[in-house]
């Protein structure tokens, strides 16, 4: 498995933040006002993948006030962060484009105001649940190797 990059990141972003785009222009006066719980979950999975990468990257570097890890739990772990920071990728995408369609209506409709409130905790918390997702994935690699993949060529 090779390391998630920016490129990775940005085809959930557009491609999320493009069609709630779109589905936001026709259908957001039918929706329900937004509340302001909405970023919770996310940063909760957030600051537990952030405290996982400090117990994953302890393991991993075999530090003497570290727990020993299960190879798989660490493997499992850092597809978890993959999959998060991509997850986290579109929906930072799905909350910009509901901020580009709330904000200019913000200071003159109420739910506009509360939306782009929503909006922006929700785009603040993926962005925090990417950096969390992308710091777990690397906490499992094994910094003795420059990349992700065995070298199998001194082997043979």
């Amino acid at each position: 498995m090779r390391r998630t990059g920016l490129g990775d990141l940005a085809v959930p972003f557009l491609l999320i933040g493009v069609t709630a785009y779109v589905l936001l222009r026709f259908s957001y006066n039918s929706l329900p006002p937004l509340q302001l719980f909405v970023p919770v979950p996310l940063v909760v999975l957030a600051v537990a993948e952030l405290i996982a990468a400090r117990r994953v990257r302890g393991a991993v570097r075999h530090d003497p006030d570290a727990r020993p890890m299960a190879a798989i739990v660490i493997a499992r772990c850092v597809a978890l962060g993959k999959a998060s920071s991509l997850v986290a990728a579109g929906v930072a995408g799905a909350a910009t484009a509901l901020l580009i369609r709330v904000a200019p209506d913000a200071g003159t409709i109420r739910a506009a105001t509360n939306d782009t409130r929503v909006a922006a905790l929700l785009l603040g918390a993926a962005l925090l649940l990417a950096a969390a997702g992308l710091l777990l994935e690397r906490a499992g690699i094994d910094p003795g190797r420059r990349d992700g993949s065995a070298d199998h060529a001194s082997h043979a």
